[in-house]
């Protein structure tokens, strides 16, 4: 697996007349910004991204360019539109300006544009389908181009990019309108009329449309004084671009343009910048200073797990049970982690069956697997095997072998290894059917003990294994031996990876249920004893900051992890979600 390819944005540059600063600012911000965005989008769904900025502070551009780096580096087909494209034509402004107000003739403010067509090609697009037309506007005519000339989509859209001046704002309260802001509403607009029409508008059908975003950017200007210097070089690129039209203006009919917008964009100002999702935060030269991510304040929870007795049955290893669950965490990007002492084999096995595709550890932190397209980049360390990334955190069966018979020979007539059973034998002691025994004969890195000794006998192997550097591990069925790795050091370095590949901090919750998940319960943020009435030594390893579950697996595990704040906020989130 490589990097997402660098976009050649010279022709970029070229067609939207910017500095070379700009690839800079691409690496800097905007890649980072496009991550973000990928990030959020849910799975099978496509996603909304609002683009909030005042005139002439690039958010054009900057849909321009998102579109250009998903579709050069994704398998999502991307599209911008623009609110500017859905607005009414010079003839119904008139209109308005007779049957309302005045003002409306100009374009530019709610009640100037279309929203039921805004709504109907949104709509479309979010429900994937092909050949939806794309409206457009001539700013130079000041009228829409003839719908026979608008594109069209011609394959399913996975993420729309829908940029404007006051895409994602929200209405004034009454009070708030009683005073004019500027000089136009002030001579134009003295009893309010006009200002209240707008308003109106914005908190009735342009609300309907809004509410569809599923994630918001507000490239936000440092005030409004800045806005006339941005929207005239805005101004003197179209007119060097397409030349003089009824659309343009000079710079006194400039300044009267923007001040339609300025309430809005004072207000936006204040306020909008609280409730985005990704907030640019610009200087006077248009430069970008400082980007803030929601997702870098919100810890992403983790889970951890251990299977049998945690997660699944300890006697049935019953998996349907839990496949809604898993599925409902999956849907709100919950990544539930697999941390066993089962084999590869075997939880693969298990994945498949419960349409669980996530990284996982195995053989009690022995190692580590992630699917080879799960990150971007491959992981340091790791070699290949059977579609999957594997990190190896010890060493393999054949010393632990050498190690017993050096150490504890003594106690040979009490031990017999794991790998000394039959499957048929395997599929008796521990009432797995004959070809799952089969699957947990495969092993690389442990080979429990299965012990028939006493208790002192026990004792004596575990100091002898101890002395030779090796954890001792007593599980619910059989001792585990590991040296140098455990649950927890694995789980560390897998949520290191995580760490490197997404910009928000986590959150780890880790499940267990015996001594063998000591170490992974530890190093969790928030620990969780699933109560197992079967296990010898659960109470002995019970700590004051671990919660026990009151029911054993599968039930314990669901009523756990859906009691938690961070899960219960990540399922409302995802309940509200909706494109209306």
């Amino acid at each position: 697996m490589q990097e997402a390819n660098v976009v050649d944005i010279t022709p970029f540059l070229a067609k939207h007349q910017l500095p070379l600063k700009y690839q800079y600012l691409s690496e800097q911000f905007f890649i980072p910004l496009a991550h973000d965005i990928l990030s959020a989008k849910m799975t099978g769904q496509t996603m909304l991204v609002a683009i909030n900025g005042c005139q002439g502070s690039g958010k054009t551009t900057l849909a321009d360019f998102l579109v250009t780096w998903v579709n050069s580096n994704t398998e999502f087909n991307s599209v911008s539109l623009s609110i500017d494209d859905f607005y009414l034509s010079r003839d119904a402004r008139n209109e308005l300006a007779k049957d309302v107000h005045p003002l409306f003739a100009s374009r530019g403010v709610p009640g100037t544009h279309d929203t039921q067509l805004m709504e109907q090609t949104l709509s479309a697009l979010l429900a994937g389908k092909v050949g939806v037309p794309l409206p457009q506007f001539d700013k130079l005519t000041d009228d829409p181009v003839p719908k026979d000339q608008w594109p069209s989509n011609q394959k399913p859209i996975d993420i729309v990019f829908f940029e404007g001046w006051c895409v994602a704002s929200t209405p004034q309260q009454p009070y708030q309108l009683q005073t004019p802001v500027n000089e136009l509403e002030q001579l134009e607009d003295a009893d309010g009329i006009w200002r209240r029409c707008v308003n109106s508008c914005l908190a009735n059908e342009y609300q309907h449309v809004f509410a569809m975003a599923d994630y918001t950017i507000m490239l936000k200007a440092p005030s409004f004084e800045d806005v006339y210097a941005w929207r005239l070089e805005q101004e003197h690129k179209l007119i060097a671009k397409k030349g003089q039209g009824q659309g343009t203006f000079d710079e006194v009919s400039l300044k009267r343009f923007i001040s339609h917008f300025e309430r809005i964009t004072r207000e936006n100002l204040a306020t909008l910048a609280h409730s985005v999702d990704a907030l640019l935060l610009l200087d006077t030269e248009r430069d970008i200073t400082k980007m803030e991510l929601l997702a870098d304040q919100i810890a992403q929870p983790l889970i951890f797990t251990d299977l049998d007795g945690t997660l699944l049955d300890h006697d049935s290893y019953e998996c349907e049970v839990i496949k809604p669950f898993l599925a409902k965490l999956n849907d709100t990007g919950v990544n539930v982690i697999f941390n066993t002492s089962k084999t590869f084999a075997e939880v693969t096995d298990i994945q498949k069956g419960l349409d669980h595709h996530q990284p996982f550890i195995v053989e009690n932190g022995a190692a580590v697997y992630i699917p080879k397209d799960y990150f971007k980049v491959k992981p340091i360390g790791c070699d290949e095997y059977q579609g999957y990334w594997r990190f190896a955190m010890t060493q393999s069966t054949d010393k632990l072998h050498d190690d017993l018979k050096q150490y504890a020979s003594q106690f040979s007539h009490c031990v017999r290894l794991f790998s000394q059973f039959s499957a048929q034998e395997i599929a008796e002691l521990t009432g797995l059917p004959v070809d799952k025994s089969e699957l947990a004969l495969k092993r690389q890195y442990s080979d429990p003990v299965c012990f028939s000794g006493s208790n002192e006998e026990k004792q004596g192997l575990i100091d002898a294994m101890s002395q030779a550097g090796y954890e001792v591990l007593v599980g619910g069925r059989f001792i585990h031996l590991t040296k140098g790795n455990n649950k927890g050091l694995a789980q560390k370095w897998l949520l290191n990876q995580f760490k490197k590949a997404y910009r928000n901090p986590f959150t780890v919750i880790a499940l267990g249920d015996s001594q063998n998940d000591v170490a992974m319960l530890k190093a969790a943020d928030t620990a969780i004893l699933i109560n197992n009435p079967g296990s010898q030594v659960q109470s002995q390893i019970l700590q004051k900051a671990w919660q026990l579950s009151e029911k054993p697996a599968p039930a314990g595990w669901v009523q756990e992890v859906s009691a938690l704040t961070i899960i219960k906020a990540r399922f409302a989130a995802k309940q509200e979600q909706s494109h209306g």
